[in-house]
């Protein structure tokens, strides 16, 4: 959602969109910087699963409310991606929505070279997997931190602005994303970036089947229902490792 309405801000002021989009991914990977350095840092004594989720929420609800200070309940519109459609088996396909998928795939590809290719990504990996052992291996866990904050959020701003660029733009927009992204994570399991395409597939596939069959009600509480069950009987989940 910060994202978002910072692309929409930049492009307000006379910036193109896709300047826009990469001022602010490189704004919110800054942030990101500050945000594990304030808040995020693990320190002694402080269980970070749980300290992150609680600031994670806190910071989630402030910067909502900060949104509708700023700009207010009503919907805004970014520019498109890229104007007109075609036709594809007789319906018509917006060209931004390809443009959109064609950006996601290729930002995960690279995401996923970057993590198993590069020393930096094999760092953040190993440090993730194991703070203290990576530490020994004369990996500093807290820059690892720093980089894979500022690449979360770098990547968080781009989502947002290809959202933004489709749907509209309002502040409680990440919610429902927010929901599917821990879908997705539990489905494909946590630390697997094929395992995440994989789980973002299934919930795209229940969200466009269920509602035709059981409808709308069925189709809002099954992705849940599923999460649950995952995290009995697999909580690795398709791809995931301990």
């Amino acid at each position: 959602m910060m994202g978002a309405f910072l692309v929409y801000y930049l492009s307000r002021q006379g910036l193109g969109l896709y300047p826009a989009i990469a001022l602010s991914m490189v704004a919110m990977g800054v942030i990101g910087i500050i945000l594990e350095r304030v808040l995020f840092r693990p320190r002694p004594g402080r269980d970070v699963v749980l300290t992150s989720i609680v600031i994670s929420t806190g910071l989630t609800l402030i910067l909502t409310s900060v949104a509708v200070v700023g700009f207010g309940l009503y919907t805004k519109s970014l520019p498109r991606l890229i104007e007109g459609s075609f036709s594809f088996a007789g319906a018509g396909v917006p060209k931004d929505r390809i443009l959109a998928i064609a950006f996601s795939v290729v930002a995960l590809l690279a995401l996923y070279i970057f993590l198993k290719k590069t020393r930096l990504g094999l760092a953040m990996v190993a440090s993730a997997q194991n703070r203290e052992g990576s530490y020994l291996k004369g990996i500093n866990p807290n820059q690892m931190s720093m980089a894979a904050m500022a690449i979360g959020c770098a990547f968080a701003a781009l989502a947002g602005a290809l959202a933004g660029s489709i749907l509209q733009l309002q502040p409680y927009m990440g919610g429902l994303p927010m929901i599917n992204g821990l879908v997705t994570i539990v489905l494909g399991g946590l630390g697997s970036i094929p395992g995440a395409v994989i789980g973002g597939l299934i919930l795209g596939l229940m969200n466009g089947v269920i509602p035709v069959i059981w409808g709308p009600a069925v189709a809002a509480v099954a992705p849940l229902v599923i999460v649950i069950l995952v995290l009995l009987f697999r909580p690795k989940g398709i791809l995931g490792h301990d």
